[in-house]
């Protein structure tokens, strides 16, 4: 019995790539064949998320804008319409669309504005599907916010319709647009803009100081935090950007604020009021500059972004995933239209891919990466050391030259209730208390995050991968499966939490909500909104956002194939990788991590093995 020949349309479905190059070969006007419902390819192939087939398609001449089904739609609204990745799964729903079909479509040119036969454009069916990532991307690529539908529904209409709005505003807020659809313009100029990002705070703390001089301390310090949110305000409201602490060069310029006053207060009389303290200035001066270079260079530097790949080395790269089924968003940037190597991911910050990526730091307006993770660390070290010399200088300071405290009255509450040091030094030089007060301060954050940094070195594991086993389970190493199988990750996850395979999650507060409930709901919202402005002003966010807390206690007892022990570790986090480049990393051998690195360090390189479980 003879079997039927499936057709380019079952095979575009499937995402036979092969079968389809193969046939279109023989056939190449097969391309843009129709099938009984008036649908191509393409079509097919862009609604089921199968990108290797998109591209092959588009490459042989496919019409990016060929209208087909009973709506009369483009394969870009299907993509954006019935995408087969939004099930329910541990990923954010928010953002899930096909975001790797549309892309690809706008890449070739698909219309934006086209509209099927409900009058729909793409952007209608986005926001039908409350996807961000794919709202954000036909946003950014000319979706018109004006166009109606034949029931004279906009796109607004449909979310505030849908319960969407939420979505529509955040993608609309990444993309740098205003409500209405239509894009945010700067007042300034892209210098002028940096000139006040980075003047402003170092005039603002001056004030902030200055305040102690004028003001008894209990005003002064609320002063002081008022001061520094309306700097905040003033500076971020003309960088027009949704996440614009992560954007702008906000941060580091507070830094570099407070290096130029602590620098300035050292000069002018730390140095010459401390004679005996010689070897606390040169542990100061050393401290100062390693702190002042490793800035530099953490914010200056290329922190590892894999290069981007020519037409070519696109189409083979596709290819060869195509060919060995791991063609996704694992092993592949459909934004920078790379392959992702081992622990790399895509900053949508910086809009590249990073090797061995950290975390995007707004400290140093950097993504921290391979190339620059021991500049940043040396950074956070050197500023915890010399702010404690420059405490111990001041005290010095003060001791030395400072009057004698006053007698201290029984009726009255004062500094010198607290401090004999403080009570001497606040009318004696009241600047140099504040500076030493809110250099001190900085060591919370940075005392935390050298803590951890330190801990995750001697692990062998990035932030980005202890923040992976706090959600999912894994550390997202191995880019030979998909998200929900590597390693088996998600069947582990399932039977120690069936909630959290399904996307479902616990209360953090042990207050017996069950699945968290309203009093749940209303705990947590009531505590990140009293602590979530706190803990952005000192920098404890970081630690307390992707569920970092709970990957750190994973890291403990879960497997990690490039752990080689603690000495190896950090020799090899703090020498280098003997050879290893993490943007050309893609697969780790059978024999493991080790002997890749020892093959690296002979400089023989490492041939390509079929890929195994490590």
């Amino acid at each position: 019995m003879l079997t039927k020949q499936p057709t380019i349309h079952a095979m575009a479905q499937m995402g036979d790539v092969q079968a389809i190059k193969n046939l279109l070969e023989d056939n190449p006007q097969l391309v843009n064949e129709r099938d009984d419902q008036d649908v191509t390819p393409l079509h097919w192939a862009a609604i089921n998320a199968h990108i290797g087939a998109c591209r092959l398609l588009l490459d042989e001449g496919a019409d990016v804008d060929a209208i087909g089904g009973d709506l009369k739609a483009t394969p870009l609204q299907w993509a954006a319409r019935l995408s087969p990745l939004t099930r329910r799964t541990r990923t954010d729903t928010r953002r899930s669309c096909d975001a790797l079909s549309v892309e690809l479509l706008l890449r070739h040119g698909a219309s934006v504005t086209e509209c099927d036969n409900s009058g729909l454009t793409p952007l209608h069916w986005a926001v039908v599907k409350g996807s961000v990532g794919c709202i954000k991307k036909i946003v950014e690529a000319g979706g018109d916010f004006d166009v109606r539908d034949n029931q004279n529904k906009a796109p607004r209409d449909m979310a505030v319709e849908l319960k969407g709005e939420s979505n529509l505003n955040m993608a609309l807020d990444e993309a740098n647009f205003y409500r209405d659809g239509h894009r945010i313009q700067p007042r300034f100029s892209d210098r002028v803009t940096m000139a006040l990002a980075f003047g402003l705070p170092i005039v603002t703390l001056l004030i902030a100081f200055k305040d102690f001089e004028w003001l008894e301390w209990y005003y002064a310090w609320p002063l002081l935090f008022v001061t520094m949110w309306l700097m905040q305000l003033v500076v971020l409201k003309h960088i027009p950007l949704a996440n614009r602490t992560q954007y702008s060069p906000f941060f580091p310029s507070i830094i570099i604020a407070s290096l130029f006053w602590v620098g300035e207060v050292w000069v002018t009389r730390l140095f010459a009021g401390t004679p005996g303290y010689l070897v606390s200035n040169l542990c100061f001066v050393l401290a100062f500059a390693a702190c002042s270079f490793c800035l530099y260079k953490a914010i200056r530097a290329d922190p590892g972004f894999v290069p981007v790949s020519s037409e070519a080395e696109i189409k083979a790269e596709i290819e060869d995933l195509t060919d060995e089924g791991r063609l996704n968003g694992t092993n592949y940037c459909i934004f920078c239209m790379v392959r992702k190597p081992l622990r790399s991911k895509h900053c949508k910050t910086c809009n590249r891919c990073v090797g061995r990526f950290d975390h995007h730091c707004p400290w140093i307006w950097n993504c921290v990466g391979y190339n620059n993770h021991r500049y940043f660390l040396g950074f956070v070290l050197a500023l915890i050391v010399g702010v404690i010399f420059f405490d111990r200088l001041s005290i010095a300071y003060i001791k030395e030259n400072a009057p004698a405290a006053p007698p201290i009255d029984p009726n009255d509450t004062s500094l010198c209730d607290f401090s004999t040091v403080l009570c001497r030094g606040a009318p004696y030089d009241s600047f140099l208390v504040a500076v030493a007060a809110w250099a001190t301060l900085q060591l919370s954050w940075t005392s935390v995050l050298a803590i951890s940094q330190l801990y995750q070195i001697m692990r062998q594991m990035t932030t980005f991968e202890v923040s992976n086993l706090g959600r999912y389970g894994y550390m997202g190493g191995r880019g030979g499966t998909s998200l929900r199988e590597q390693d088996g990750a998600m069947a582990k996850v399932y039977r120690a939490n069936p909630q959290a395979a399904t996307g479902e999650r616990e209360c953090e507060h042990k207050h017996g909500h069950g699945r968290c409930g309203v009093p749940g709901r209303i705990c947590s919202a009531l505590w990140m909104k009293i602590t979530g402005p706190l803990f952005r002003l000192l920098g404890f966010d970081r630690f307390t956002k992707g569920k970092a807390v709970s990957g750190m206690a994973r890291a403990r007892r879960d497997q990690n194939p490039f752990d080689l022990g603690l000495v190896k570790n950090c020799t090899d986090f703090w020498i280098g990788a003997n050879g290893v480049d993490y943007a050309s990393l893609y697969d780790v051998p059978p024999e493991g991590w080790a002997a890749y690195r020892k093959k690296m360090a002979q400089g023989a390189g490492y041939e390509r093995v079929a890929q195994e479980d490590v």
